[in-house]
């Protein structure tokens, strides 16, 4: 059930589960996925917590940035992780379902091939 949320996730994974469990229709594979994906965007939103919080304390004018740059190259590299992970559920969900015929009478490629070749043979 879409509401049943994984162990530990926070509001906002909670948030994207429940989301995401109620347009996409998910493999074993892709539920796993989408866990560790909510599990980022919870860990993103405190990353960006803690951020907001050192930065208010940061002297504009000082040039030493260092306790922020490890926050920031972690944030870098959590959102990378989070596009990755959903990239590869959204790729999932294409080849999730056979292709619909079109009623005009379209299929897709083999269609559009299948033209092309009576086209020729036409000429």
């Amino acid at each position: 059930m879409a509401s049943d949320f994984p162990t530990g996730l926070r509001e906002r994974g909670q948030s994207m589960w429940r989301d995401s469990r109620a347009i996409w229709s998910l493999t074993p594979a892709h539920l796993v996925l989408l866990e560790e994906a909510c599990r980022i965007a919870d860990r993103l939103e405190l990353l960006d917590a803690i951020l907001r919080a050192q930065s208010a304390e940061v002297d504009p004018s000082s040039v030493d940035f260092g306790a922020l740059a490890g926050l920031l190259a972690e944030s870098r590299q959590q959102s990378a992780a989070l596009k990755s992970l959903l990239a590869e559920i959204r790729q999932g969900q294409y080849g999730a379902a056979p292709a619909k015929v079109d009623p005009a009478g379209g299929a897709g490629v083999s269609d559009l091939t299948a033209r092309i070749a009576r086209k020729q043979a036409e000429s």
